[in-house]
């Protein structure tokens, strides 16, 4: 019966020690140089202004990301689940479509695409979209490539918590009460996929602060292009802040996991079976 025990989470095992192994030995090599222990590597983090500038446009660039995506797909998914149940499978297929599209693929169509704005001439509007769409400031050809990329996740994630609960009796209800269509979503859906919208956002922020074959195409200063220039001169450094970006999206795939269970209606459910039952012994 042990053996048998065992054996169930020896693949847990396994892949526990294939996650963490490579993350112990970078940061047994990021702070234990010449075999003593050391933070100078982190020195960086208030030494190179250049850090904080990448840090800060990827965070802008993920705001925007998360905003533009929960912005148009929770309306788009109420809408298609109350009133247009038929077109769901066609809105699933187009927003899934980017897993079988490579990034680098899309960074080859969006490169194109750019190239041939700046090619119309300075002072066309093809060239001043083109342009603003490349500004260092604030690179918003990156947000629209991560939230191609973050779209079939997203989808997935807000469709299913809308399957979990009485969308179609909630809404009328809400209307019957007298709230307009936006107030119902704002302050009767949102609530109740709170988990699932948690999920799209920690999703969308690991991947925006992971993601380099896309900003490193487009030439955009990200934190991951940042670490990539940066090893060159300084490798130990870079490894000892990839441990910290490692370690923060396992923290925020691990919280995003926890809020989903937290706050979905069977959670919620569970919750309130297990309070009942306290209270009835």
């Amino acid at each position: 019966m042990g053996a048998v025990r065992l054996s169930r989470w020896l693949p847990v095992i396994a892949v526990g020690l294939y996650v963490l192994i490579p993350v112990l030995c970078a940061a047994y090599y990021a702070v234990f140089p010449g075999g003593t222990f050391s933070l100078r590597a982190y020195s960086v983090i208030t030494e190179d202004a250049s850090l904080a500038a990448a840090a800060s446009r990827t965070f802008m660039i993920t705001g925007l990301t998360i905003v533009t995506l929960v912005a148009t797909l929770v309306p788009a998914l109420v809408a298609v689940h109350l009133w247009a149940p038929r077109l769901r499978p066609i809105l699933e297929i187009l927003c899934t479509l980017p897993l079988v599209v490579p990034p680098i693929a899309i960074a080859a169509g969006v490169v194109a695409l750019l190239r041939w704005g700046a090619q119309q001439g300075r002072g066309s509007l093809a060239s001043e979209v083109s342009q603003f769409m490349q500004s260092p400031d604030l690179p918003l050809i990156l947000v629209g490539t991560y939230v191609v990329l973050c779209l079939p996740f997203t989808f997935r994630s807000i469709d299913a918590g809308l399957r979990t609960i009485p969308l179609k009796a909630m809404v009328e209800g809400s209307a019957i009460l007298g709230s307009s269509t936006w107030g119902t979503i704002w302050r009767v859906v949102i609530p109740n996929i709170r988990g699932s919208m948690l999920f799209s956002v920690f999703f969308t922020t690991a991947l925006c602060f992971g993601e380099f074959s896309l900003a490193a195409t487009l030439g955009q200063q990200t934190v991951p292009v940042w670490l990539f220039d940066v090893s060159s001169n300084n490798f130990r450094a870079s490894i000892a802040i990839a441990v910290l970006l490692n370690l923060a999206t396992w923290a925020l795939l691990f919280v995003a996991t926890l809020s989903a269970d937290r706050f979905s209606p069977a959670g919620r459910a569970a919750r309130a079976e297990r309070s009942l039952q306290k209270a009835a012994s």
